[in-house]
């Protein structure tokens, strides 16, 4: 019986759980034991495909507990000036804040590192508009360099309504609020990448540490729980895969970054889980190579000189010419294989 097969029709499928800890035994933690946001895997046994066939990758299922915070070492800086003289920066400890919370660590920060005295700022919060209010009982200029700063890219200033379009001055004669409204959901979405996806997909957006982040995301997972929850992502179809053109998969390793490809900080040795769906299909843009129509003349002006004589000696007698006997050159061997080849592919007719 023979089966119809289209570019949709699954002639493998193999089902991937992976664990975070499977790294433990059978792969590495790229980024150190405790950060397993990073981790590679060897297959015990290599996944192949043929020439006319390609790789789905689907992430089918994730399991991923919420305990990275959304101010963490990537966002948590403030770079400032004090009279024009520049204070070491302030880094704000990491944690999950509402922005109470949040404003309230800033101010005893600012406090206990001025020159100008321990009560000298405060910040205040609207509801109403969704900003913060810098105040200062000191004359004198203080300066917030969310333009200028050397932590630009690592800057607080987006979570508390802050742009980083210009420094921010302030004294006891002018406040200042923010410029935009306070934004404490700082990571967007969880983005799985894998190294087998090449440069197949794309995401146009930057990294921190520069170069472009559009060469690995298997998929991206919206964050929909509360910090302390489990965070759940399952696969419908219609949703996102990944086409892979290698021959074999015996290899994996994964990121779990932010939508700025920083990595996710789980925190020490904390584990997730997915499951990874890797099918073979039909390539539906393979084509048989075809035969040059016109290789008649080529091939015949390259017949071998003993195989001209044995033919013109005795054009009748064509059993007792055997083209296996007769000493090839290059270019009539590849002649040869290039008849041998048609002649295979039209018996497969």
């Amino acid at each position: 019986m023979e089966y119809h097969t289209t570019d949709q029709t699954i002639i493998e499928n193999y089902v991937l759980h992976i664990r975070s800890k499977d790294a433990l035994n059978n792969g590495v933690f790229l980024s150190g034991n405790d950060l397993r946001t990073h981790f590679s895997i060897n297959l015990k046994q290599k996944i192949s495909k043929k020439e006319d066939e390609l790789f789905k990758v689907i992430l089918q299922s994730a399991q991923i507990p919420y305990t990275f915070y959304n101010t963490n070492e990537n966002n948590n800086y403030i770079d400032w000036e004090e009279n024009g003289v520049l204070k070491t920066p302030l880094q704000i400890a990491v944690g999950n804040y509402n922005i109470l919370e949040l404003i309230n660590e800033i101010k005893t920060d600012m406090n206990t590192n001025s020159s100008f005295g321990a009560s000298t700022y405060d910040i205040t919060y609207s509801g109403i508009t969704n900003k913060i209010t810098f105040t200062s009982t000191n004359a004198n200029d203080t300066k917030l360099l969310f333009k200028t700063g050397v932590n630009t890219l690592k800057s607080i200033a987006k979570q508390i309504g802050y742009t980083l379009d210009n420094d921010i001055t302030f004294n006891s004669g002018s406040n200042t609020s923010s410029n935009s409204v306070v934004n404490l959901l700082s990571i967007h979405s969880l983005f799985i990448r894998s190294n087998v996806l090449s440069s197949l997909n794309i995401l146009s957006s930057y990294s921190v540490n520069g170069g472009i982040t559009n060469t690995d995301i298997l998929t991206s997972i919206p964050i929909t729980a509360d910090p302390l929850s489990m965070i759940y992502y399952q696969y419908y179809e219609g949703m996102d895969f990944s086409i892979v053109e290698d021959e074999t998969i015996s290899y994996m390793d994964f990121k779990m970054t932010d939508q700025n490809a920083n990595l996710i900080n789980l925190q020490p040795q904390i584990n997730w889980e997915m499951v990874i769906s890797i099918q073979i299909i039909k390539n539906p843009l393979f084509r048989t190579p075809k035969m040059d129509t016109n290789f008649s003349k080529h091939i015949l002006d390259d017949i071998p000189p003993q195989l001209k004589h044995q033919y013109n000696q005795n054009p009748l007698n064509t059993e007792g010419i055997n083209i296996n006997e007769i000493e090839l050159n290059n270019h009539q061997q590849n002649n040869k294989n290039i008849l041998d080849d048609y002649k295979t592919e039209i018996e497969k007719k």
